[in-house]
């Protein structure tokens, strides 16, 4: 049997040293490559986004002015597609009227057109290619009948109202279970729908779309991200 001589042993221990180092650095790395996968950020899944609501009524005319950010094609597939930015302006008034016409300036440009009936809904709409999510208040002007009306619409949102990202976070949260049941490393299977919606005060709502077109309904509370409401559909 061979001995190892006093003289051998510094090489042995500095053979046995690199060994053990290598052996520590295996896991170190794993740890370095844990660290740098990609964390998700369930904002880029939304695929209809309502941001601002501006309302208001001057006698028998209402408005309410939409910011929105669709997807194209819209379908409720779980797939988030591109999104573009719109102004969506619904005017109930008198029916009978031939036609309606809408006017606007905003950050100085001028807006507008002749405003299309929907015959379900009973109400008038026009849109545009407009990004509205920071408008505070604009004034709009109604043509019929050789009448004009100007109405100011002003944003139901409030200081206290969370923007819909943070909306998202609380609701990632409270609703941990769905959203991890439906990531994995390839990233979100599905969509979201965020709705800022107004009922005397603003409300969000917040829709969770799979891949099979199943969606979780949620009413949030727009000051504190509380989940007020819950439906599957």
């Amino acid at each position: 049997m061979k001995n190892f001589s006093q003289k051998n042993a510094p090489r042995c221990a500095h053979k046995a040293f690199k060994i053990f180092s290598a052996a520590l650095a295996v896991p170190a790395a794993l740890v370095f490559l844990g660290s740098c996968s990609k964390k998700i950020d369930y904002f880029d899944y939304v695929s209809e986004l309502r941001s601002n609501v501006l309302v208001a009524s001057k006698n028998n005319l209402s408005l309410a002015v939409y910011a929105t950010e669709k997807e194209t094609p819209y379908a409720a597939d779980g797939i988030k597609r591109e999104t573009t930015p719109r102004a969506e302006i619904y005017l109930t008034a008198p029916t009978g009227v031939e036609s309606y016409d809408i006017s606007f300036t905003y950050e100085g440009k001028e807006y507008g057109g002749d405003m299309s009936f929907d015959n379900v809904k009973l109400e008038y709409f026009y849109s545009c290619s407009l990004d509205l999510s920071a408008a505070a208040e604009i004034v709009f002007t109604v043509a019929f009948d050789e009448t004009t009306a100007e109405l100011t619409a002003a944003s139901v949102r409030t200081e206290e109202t969370l923007s819909p990202r943070d909306i998202l976070n609380k609701v990632k949260t409270a609703e941990s279970e769905t959203f991890n049941s439906m990531t994995d490393r390839n990233g979100f299977a599905g969509e979201i729908y965020m709705r800022l919606i107004y009922e005397d005060a603003p409300y969000y709502y917040v829709g969770i779309i799979d891949r099979e077109g199943r969606i979780l309904a949620l009413l949030v509370d727009s000051t504190e991200g509380k989940i007020l409401a819950k439906r599957q559909m």
